[in-house]
């Protein structure tokens, strides 16, 4: 009887320690934020240039870049930029080494930090949603 119930106390953390395939996709989307990233936006919104006016560039270094590139005027801000990972949730927390344009560091508050969090789809998105910046980036190809 003591046997049986070992064998199936065994099964169980077998089954329960199993992996599944598709969370290692959603790993590999993580872990791949080096690079461009673009201004998404819905298709019913594509031909606005507004709403493909901004870009990151997330460098190895933790160092990035934002552009702005709107009616041929062209804005540049860096800074240094960390991920921070709990509870499977990734966030991007930017800190801006200067305050050129205000409007163009996007959160609440007016500092020079800025936060993006890195849903399922790949997608970041913006944190200052609540105050209404509702940005969403994409990694480019």
């Amino acid at each position: 009887m003591k046997k049986t119930g070992l064998l199936i106390v065994m099964f169980v953390s077998l089954i329960s320690c199993s992996s599944d395939d598709s969370n290692n996709k959603a790993d590999a989307v993580v872990t791949d934020y080096y690079g461009k990233w673009v201004q998404y936006t819905e298709a019913k919104y594509a031909n606005d240039p507004s709403s493909k006016q901004y870009s990151y560039v997330f460098n190895k270094d933790n160092t990035f870049s934002k552009m702005r590139s709107y009616e041929n005027i062209n804005i540049t801000l860096t800074g240094t930029f960390e991920t921070i990972i709990k509870e499977d949730i990734t966030r991007f927390v930017l800190t801006y080494k200067e305050k050129k344009e205000n409007s163009f560091i996007s959160n609440c508050t007016g500092s020079l930090i800025e936060s993006f969090t890195l849903d399922k789809s790949g997608r970041l998105i913006d944190d200052a949603r609540a105050c209404d910046a509702a940005f969403v980036f994409k990694k480019a190809n």
